[in-house]
């Protein structure tokens, strides 16, 4: 057996206890730190605009608690902020969804430096449908790791329920609506230069190991 399959076959092996794990125990809950819902009105240099309606949740179901926030910098240009958290995990109920497994169809992945922490990968898509296209940036958050497999966040999960006994975690998403005639490069710079300065202000409110 190769080294592939042979990962491969421990991959399915840990999914398996996953999902006997959390049909037949309860994990402790792990709340928040602080209330998603005080998040800072400054990002970096991106100030808060409104809190949008969460009918847009980008298929992610079961959240125990959500916010989504429109922050804009100093010329004028909007994102989106999306947090979905989980204070814990079972079978209809995951942060991995299956309805928000359109996000990774075509996802690549990003990479941009976060001193003096070294470089930060995170996932990039693009979804187009007949009344928006969105440049979309996401990635899981499992008690401060980020991650941005969806398989493998599934197996952290597995081995945080088996060994620690919790199963929480966080899926972030940031995002822009834009139009055909837009520069995308411009809008990806917004994003990535938003997530850069978004990533240590989530310290103060999702949980870390």
């Amino acid at each position: 057996m190769n080294r592939f399959n042979f990962a491969w076959v421990i991959s399915m092996v840990i999914l398996i206890s996953l999902g006997g794990y959390i049909h037949l125990y309860n994990p402790t809950p792990v709340p928040l730190k602080m209330n998603l819902k005080e998040l800072p009105l400054m990002i970096g240099d991106w100030r808060w605009v409104r809190t949008e309606h969460l009918k847009d949740s980008f298929g992610v179901q079961g959240a125990d608690a959500e916010v989504m926030s429109s922050y804009q910098n100093t010329s004028g240009r909007e994102i989106k902020l999306y947090i979905g958290y989980f204070e814990s995990q079972r079978s209809d109920k995951i942060v991995t969804h299956y309805r928000s497994k359109w996000l990774h169809k075509k996802a690549e992945v990003v990479e941009f430096a976060m001193n003096p922490h070294g470089t930060v990968q995170i996932n990039k898509t693009i979804f187009k449908d007949r009344i928006k296209n969105q440049l979309i940036l996401f990635w899981y958050d499992m008690n401060g790791k980020i991650i941005i497999n969806r398989y493998r966040a599934r197996i952290f999960t597995a081995l945080d329920g088996l060994f620690r006994g919790r199963t929480n975690g966080a899926i972030i998403i940031v995002s822009k609506n834009f139009e055909q005639s837009d520069n995308l490069k411009e809008i990806l710079n917004d994003e990535v230069e938003f997530v850069r300065e978004l990533l240590p202000v989530l310290r103060t409110y999702l949980p870390s190991s």
